[in-house]
């Protein structure tokens, strides 16, 4: 597992959880190769695996047991990883596991299959089961560009998205999952990793040309966060998590345009509400990228539909389940949504909610993070808390909130929308990395 503040001399290997806890799984179907013999690793037992074969791993009582062999065998936990180690990854090579969750906890999630090469480890943690698929890092970064940004990018999305996605997970701040041996997990809670389903040459090709490297600002390897379009305005770091302010990720157009509306303080208002309204040339706008052509550069989890500005609407059911199920709060109706800070990109990082309780008497309940009102103020997870609110009259007896939001996802640093803006524009991935991450430099580390 990676190591806190550590820059690697050489290639490090990582684990990658793909069945967590909160998943629920209990049934795992696995379908093996022609061309690669895998063995199964089951306490001492060393057993081959026929190629081509399809074998059900099934978790019950803190015991895993595989079908599909001639012998069923049970452990506490199993291992099966290929014979010989490959270096080079292909198109949907691997073992091909399924069902498991993408977009885990979002709106966009669903049931999948993945091809997943090198390791995989079948493990109990909290009496339930969790895959880890073991990997060297290179192949994992190989497969995430794809993942998360489709196989029609330019080759300058490509690398750069690769370059980001490594530095993130080699800076290791978050360390959401190392309790579970985990180094990252499959999904947008960290990076979004599918295995090789989705890996092209392109895509291989762009982690061979980057390997080794990252973007540094100074001399530690930058937290390199990205989300799916800014909305035309970067945020900066310490607006949506917890520390210290970071020099290169900070509150900044996405653009290399001069324009009045980007000199707007969208922390105000006034000034917001104008923002929301407009379209503003961003790499990210569709000014450089219709949305209607953004389907086809997307990840295979993504939905077709408006990134840069769009509109939704959250009816008083709905917010008052919301309020029941996370925050433990009964609300009779709810009169008010007021935001009390904004963010320089115009994200509201606190938000009062004025509702009548239980009991008629008229309250207030803060959601003091952007995460928080996320998850609040829609039925699965809004898009962005770049939001104006309006309240809109009562239909059969209710009123209902009508959200003008811009961007999908926190805002900082890179926007992998206007990174494909960029390339498209024939920008290069140190260009677009240089613009996304101001004051880095980009490093070879091995």
């Amino acid at each position: 597992m990676l190591q806190p503040n550590h820059v690697p001399s050489g290639e490090p290997e990582i684990n990658v959880g793909i069945i967590l806890p909160e998943d629920n799984a209990e049934t795992i179907r696995l379908t093996f190769p022609k061309e690669i013999v895998y063995e199964l690793h089951l306490g001492k037992i060393r057993r081959s695996i026929p190629v081509a074969s399809t074998l059900t791993v099934l978790y019950r009582e803190d015991t895993f047991s595989i079908k599909g062999l001639d012998t069923e065998y049970g452990a506490a936990e199993l291992r099966i990883a290929p014979v010989q180690s490959t270096k080079g990854l292909k198109g949907q090579s691997g073992v091909r596991v399924g069902p498991v969750v993408a977009g885990r906890g979002f709106h966009w999630q669903k049931m999948i299959d993945v091809f997943l090469p090198d390791t995989l480890w079948f493990r109990s943690y909290a009496g339930k089961m969790t895959l880890i698929n073991q990997m060297p890092l290179e192949h994992y970064v190989m497969c995430v560009a794809t993942s998360e940004m489709g196989a029609a990018c330019p080759e300058a999305l490509i690398e750069s998205q690769t370059i980001a996605a490594r530095s993130w997970i080699l800076a290791n701040v978050e360390q959401k999952h190392n309790h579970m041996m985990m180094d990252v997990c499959n999904d947008d809670c960290c990076q979004r990793y599918q295995g090789t389903s989705f890996l092209t040459d392109q895509s291989a090709r762009g982690a061979m040309q980057t390997g080794g490297q990252v973007v540094m600002y100074q001399n530690t390897i930058c937290d390199a966060r990205y989300s799916k379009s800014c909305g035309g305005m970067m945020e900066s770091f310490d607006a949506i998590w917890d520390g210290p302010a970071l020099p290169y990720l900070q509150v900044k157009p996405d653009t290399d345009q001069a324009s009045e509306i980007f000199e707007m303080d969208l922390s105000k208002e006034e000034s917001f509400r104008k923002w929301i309204e407009s379209v503003p040339p961003a790499f990210c706008s569709p000014h450089v990228i219709p949305e209607k052509e953004l389907i086809k550069y997307l990840g295979s989890v993504d939905e077709e539909g408006a990134y840069f500005r769009w509109e939704t609407e959250i009816s008083q059911d709905e917010l008052a389940e919301n309020l029941q199920r996370h925050a433990g709060i009964t609300v009779q109706s709810i009169e008010a949504l007021k935001p009390l800070k904004r963010a320089g990109s115009g994200r509201i990082t606190r938000l009062e909610i004025i509702y009548k309780g239980a009991s008629g008497e008229r309250t207030g309940h803060i959601l003091d993070s952007e995460y928080q009102i996320r998850q609040i103020l829609s039925a699965g997870f809004l898009y962005s808390s770049a939001i104006a609110i309006e309240k809109h009259p009562a239909k059969d007896g209710q009123s209902s909130f009508r959200l003008k939001g811009g961007g999908w996802g926190h805002g900082v640093g890179y926007c992998q929308i206007g990174a494909l803006g960029m390339s498209l524009k024939g920008f290069s991935s140190e260009a677009i990395l240089k613009h996304y991450f101001p004051g880095s430099n980009l490093i070879k580390l091995y």
